[in-house]
């Protein structure tokens, strides 16, 4: 049994060497920090951003990679037609342990794309294959709600409630 669990995590190990090739993430076009937290785009809006690949190992350098990208509703009333995402087909990677594609993602929402609908967007680097989601780098769009419904009904809530407990309280 011992031996057992000794194999079976020297397998995990060894598998996860071997998926976990380089580190991506998604910075500003000008290939600067990472863009961090989610984006926000009104319908009909668009941004271009960079990919960059950090932690290359020996044996991603030089290779060409082809871009990968997947869009998922994660909540609202929208689909993931709803945005396009233009990249160059490939990268190739150079020998070293970092690099930036330099303004490579447009990320477009669609002019009548549904107003509050959050999506997931998934870009990376690499064959398709079970292990290129660990090469691949995601950020929620949102997509931007009007001003009023915003501050109106929470405000038309808060109001409501205090109706109601204040004619409770004369019950």
């Amino acid at each position: 049994m011992k031996r057992l669990v000794i194999v079976a995590f020297m397998a995990l190990i060894a598998m996860i060497g071997t998926a976990a090739a380089y580190t991506p993430d998604i910075w500003d076009a000008a290939g600067n920090g990472p863009v961090n937290g989610d984006l926000t785009l009104k319908p009909g809006d668009s941004v271009t951003l960079s990919y960059r690949m950090q932690s290359i190992g020996s044996v991603e350098q030089g290779m060409v990679l082809p871009y990968t990208s997947q869009v998922s509703v994660f909540s609202g009333p929208g689909s993931a037609s709803d945005i396009t995402i233009t990249t160059p087909a490939n990268v190739t990677v150079p020998n070293a342990d970092s690099y930036t594609d330099i303004s490579a993602i447009t990320i477009s929402i669609d002019a009548a794309a549904p107003a509050g609908t959050i999506y997931r967007v998934s870009i990376g680097a690499g064959p398709v294959t079970i292990e290129s989601e660990i090469d691949s780098a995601s950020r929620y769009v949102n997509s931007e709600i009007p001003e009023f419904p915003t501050v109106a009904l929470p405000l038309a809530a808060i109001i409501g409630i205090a109706f109601f407990m204040q004619r409770r309280k004369e019950e």
